[in-house]
């Protein structure tokens, strides 16, 4: 008998001081990605975006601890701009080879400034959702200064 362990989903919270329209635009486009999605030590190989409901994107990128990593997925829902749905695969991984995450970006207006929660769910083991939210706590590091610049 084998016993499935249920991981809870990953939820992230990070107030933007810049307006939800300008958080939003952050994800929509690889050149803007390119600037603070990954590990800020890393370097992007490629960050291919077709950013709209059925698109799809991969990154690719290289870090000094993790070597060369790429993730894809396909965008399941844009709702501007409040709501982006997206899965998200890590290629190369085995653990992940037969699981597929799900992410959901939402993002608050609080008057010029932004309340942006992303939720996660799918993660072939706890380690990896671990390690999931102290990489998006660094790259929301990333894009804060991004958004303040």
């Amino acid at each position: 008998m084998s016993t499935t362990v249920a991981i809870e989903p990953l939820v992230v919270s990070r107030h933007f001081k810049a307006p939800r329209e300008r958080v939003f635009a952050a994800f929509s486009s690889g050149p803007m990605l390119s600037q603070w999605l990954g590990p800020a030590n890393g370097k992007v190989l490629s960050c291919d975006v077709d950013f709209k409901v059925g698109g799809k994107y991969r990154y690719a990128f290289n870090s000094p601890e993790m070597g060369d990593m790429a993730v894809n997925g396909e965008y399941r829902e844009i709702t501007p701009p409040s709501k982006i749905v997206f899965t998200w695969q890590w290629e190369d991984d085995e653990d992940w080879a037969k699981v597929t995450s799900v992410i959901t970006i939402d993002l608050v207006a609080q008057g010029a400034e932004t309340e942006l929660r992303l939720t996660q769910v799918g993660f072939p083991v706890q380690e990896s959702r671990d390690n999931h939210g102290r990489g998006w706590g660094m790259c929301f590091d990333r894009l804060e200064g991004l958004l303040a610049a």
